[in-house]
């Protein structure tokens, strides 16, 4: 479908403005080219007239980004490149005398569209497309995304798996996953991140980036890779935005709003968004685990109706300032306000030997409060062609307020109340987060680019936890559940990484990162719990070669960390009933994965297969053995896991109103832990599925199914059952710029998270059945306002073009 407009807007665009004469013996050529010194073919060039940009002549780059435009008069002309998701990409002057042929060399594209007066040159994007690093879901593309929340998003894309019970993502069968928005890490911890990503309207979001293979440019943290998202952004001059609004109902009403907007003029830019949501919902888990205790069977059973209502805002503030064609300045503040309210019904039957012994009903309510502020300034200088620099520096502050009040009523096996406990308790961590970075990029010659830069982030937080009883009159404390710690960190790195064309049809990429770390975790009473320092070198290596026109292979290698987060090491308590809660576990230590990686590309297939060994690895929210009847639930250092991935990425058109992307995914992973009775391992085969089907129908209508399925997959030691969800929209475009999305997500309620853990040795066996997904039914309309013209001729091609690109 984009193949096909682009030809036909190039076909289009020259009989609109008029046919040169074909009187000239001259011609132009060059090549179209990515960052990454890649052909792109399918790209629509236009040659235009330099004294008034009035178009010349139209075509289409061929297979490997070569285009030509023959018999063209003498003047002075330039040339403008674009497609579908790339920066329109315009040319310097250039005077053709009527003697010689004129090569334009590599024109290289960053990222947008554009619009021509009356024509546009558009195309929709997939649902979903595979590069050669990445998956890139494209959320304004989907129907059915049209009033759910970023993370909704994410739990219905390929690879990636999200557990709301434990807040944590895991990304190609990995759980050391970092975000970023706007190619900005958040550093914030995972269970924030999963809490506002659930309060993220995806109206307000461009694109999802899986990056599986970053470069040494990138952090090291994190074995799965990053998701990056990018929220959208506008490129014309002047003033405009989309907003839109929805209202949704799925066990509880949810609606939502979503506003966006830029400023574009001469030296200004100023953009900015706003995100509200809001869901009142009821949630269902299910807790069982037994043990043997001196010889008697002991079973615990427990079901929570946890009745929850959730309002979340959003907003991002940004400007940037060219202070002369080569130097950009800028700035970003943004910010986001949670409230999530809960009032919890537990029963809990306990029963010894397969008869029942006693009971517990428990009323529970608990408030979660976020509060978060980022401030970003940064500055971007070019030298020359091909050298700049740029910088960041940044300040995160954190916020997180978490009471909660317990009523334990207790009885006998026949029902007969014993006795009534209060509980309640408190925690309160705020983080404070300062990073600056400095990056310089200088091509060292034609065929090798060079980057090298390096970062300081220092971190710190205090937790405070208290747990307390009511006896009598008077609340106390909790020696051993009540602590008020204090964590810092520190984390030094310097990266440089060379990019080498060795041929037209190799490239690739050399880089090494090093990473410094220093931890400090302690309190009043106990110093030092956690006092580490370590340095790491985490090399990367990445090659690609075309084989020819339509077949092309990749390799690559990288060595990654994952660092315990500030919560699992943190002391802290969660009870779900007396005999059942979280806990974290200062004792945790960072994780070490080596991965490789291949591909294979065949015109818009890809086929990839990778291998990781990770050392170490940090799983979240494991059982512990337990002599009391107690299960206590904490994150754990594994001794390996390794994991094989295998990945099939099937774009395909079945007629010109039908699309559809698919995607295969199948992992082999095998854990291997050491407990206190010896070694344990546990093997599972894994596999998924995603598809997207969308069908363009007459009158501006559209339509899509999508849906994915997930087969049994590992969480630590625990083994998680088979799920699957479909999904379906329908789409209405209106003339005034404006398109009502009615969508159904989760249709047949089949969004269930069931897991098992049974370690014989260790007298454990526990299963979690968790319902957090139900069938939604939403409709979204949304309107883009504002000016369409392009930005003004000045700001074409200048430094601060990639720099914009990078704050969107």
């Amino acid at each position: 479908m984009k193949k096909f407009f682009t030809q036909t807007i190039a076909i289009i665009i020259p009989v609109l403005f008029g046919l040169q004469a074909l009187t000239a013996q001259v011609a132009i050529h060059g090549v179209v080219g990515s960052p990454d010194n890649k052909p792109v073919p399918g790209a629509t060039v236009l040659l235009l007239s330099n004294k008034d940009s009035a178009l010349v002549k139209g075509t289409i780059s061929g297979s490997p980004g070569n285009f030509r435009f023959e018999n063209i008069q003498p003047g002075t002309y330039l040339l403008n490149v674009s497609m579908t998701g790339f920066i329109s990409y315009y040319s310097d002057s250039m005077l053709l005398t009527g003697t010689t042929d004129v090569n334009a060399g590599t024109l290289v594209l960053n990222k947008e569209s554009i619009e021509l007066e009356a024509v546009t040159v558009s195309a929709k994007k997939p649902l979903f497309e595979q590069k050669i690093d990445r998956m890139l879901i494209n959320v304004q593309s989907s129907i059915t995304s049209a009033g759910s929340t970023a993370l909704e998003v994410l739990e219905k894309s390929p690879g990636v798996v999200v557990n709301r019970q434990t807040n944590t993502i895991s990304l190609s069968g990995k759980s050391g996953v970092v975000l970023m928005i706007n190619g900005k890490l958040t550093y914030m911890p995972m269970e924030a991140v999963v809490q506002m990503l659930s309060g993220m309207n995806a109206s307000n979001i461009d694109r999802i980036e899986l990056i599986t293979t970053p470069p040494a440019n990138f952090d090291a943290e994190g074995n799965a890779g990053f998701i990056n998202i990018v929220m959208l952004s506008n490129p014309n001059k002047g003033f405009n935005g989309t907003y839109s609004l929805t209202m949704g109902y799925g066990n509880g009403y949810s609606p939502a709003t979503a506003l966006n907007f830029n400023y574009r003029n001469k030296k200004i830019n100023l953009f900015g968004d706003y995100s509200f949501t809001w869901k009142n919902q009821l949630q269902n888990w299910d807790f069982f685990h037994s043990l043997m205790i001196q010889s008697v069977y002991t079973a615990n059973t427990s079901h929570t109706e946890r009745h929850t209502k959730e309002g979340q805002h959003v907003a991002h503030l940004g400007m940037d300032y060219q202070l002369s064609q080569k130097t950009m300045v800028g700035a970003v503040l943004g910010g986001l306000a949670r409230r999530w309210d809960m009032t919890a019904y537990n029963n809990l039957s306990i029963t010894k030997d397969n008869v029942k012994d006693s009971s517990v009903a428990i009323t529970n309510t608990e408030l979660n409060q976020w509060k978060n502020l980022l401030a970003n300034i940064n500055f971007s200088h070019a030298f020359r062609e091909g050298e700049n620099i740029t910088a960041d520096l940044d300040y995160l502050y954190f916020r997180y307020n978490n009471p909660n009040d317990y009523e334990n009523r207790y009885f006998d096996a026949i029902g007969t109340p014993l006795e009534t406990e209060l509980t309640r308790s408190t925690k309160l961590t705020p983080f404070n987060i300062w990073a600056a970075k400095i990056d310089y990029k200088k091509k060292l010659g034609k065929n090798i680019n060079m980057e090298a830069g390096s970062k300081l982030a220092v971190s710190s937080f205090t937790n405070d936890v208290a747990v307390e009883t009511l006896q009598q009159t008077s609340w106390i404390k909790d020696p051993e559940l009540t602590s008020r710690f204090h964590l810092k960190e520190k984390i030094a790195a310097a990266y440089a990484s060379f990019s080498i064309t060795a041929g037209k049809k190799t490239s690739l990429k050399l880089g090494l990162r090093y990473e410094y770390t220093s931890s400090n975790l302690g309190s009043a009473q106990r110093q030092n719990i956690i006092d580490r320092k370590y340095g790491r070198f985490f090399p990367s290596f990445f090659i690609s070669h075309q084989l020819d026109e339509n077949n092309s292979v990749n390799f690559s290698y990288i060595r990654r960390i994952t660092r315990p987060t500030f919560r699992d090491m943190a002391p802290f308590v969660i009870f779900i009933d007396p005999y059942t809660f979280f806990s974290g576990n200062s004792g945790l230590q960072p994780a070490f994965s080596n991965s490789i990686k291949a591909d294979y590309l065949f015109k818009n297939f890809i086929f990839s297969l990778s291998y990781t060994s990770e050392d170490g690895s940090i799983a979240g929210f494991q059982p512990k053995t337990s002599v009391d009847n107690r299960q206590i639930y904490a994150a754990e250092n594994l001794e390996n896991i390794k994991t094989i991935n295998a990945s099939l990425s099937l774009p395909l058109k079945i007629t010109s109103w039908w699309n559809m992307q698919n995607n295969i995914m199948a992992n082999w992973q095998k854990l291997s832990a050491v407990f206190s009775k010896g070694p344990f391992s546990v093997e599972q085969k894994i596999y998924s599925f995603n598809s997207a089907q969308n069908f363009s129908l007459p009158r501006n209508y559209s339509m899509e199914l999508s849906g994915n399925y997930q087969s049994k997959s590992l969480f630590g030691a625990a083994v998680v059952r088979p799920f699957w969800m479909m999904n379906y929209g329908i789409q209405k475009k209106f003339m005034d710029n404006s398109k009502l999305r009615f969508s159904v997500n989760n249709m047949f309620e089949t969004g269930v998270i069931n897991a098992e853990t049974d370690i014989p040795a260790e007298n454990i066996y526990s299963t979690i059945h968790i319902a957090f997904f139900f069938r939604t039914y939403s409709l979204t309309y949304s309107y883009n306002f504002g000016n369409k013209k392009l930005k003004d001729k000045r700001t074409r091609g200048t430094a601060s073009d990639d720099e914009q690109g990078r704050l969107k």
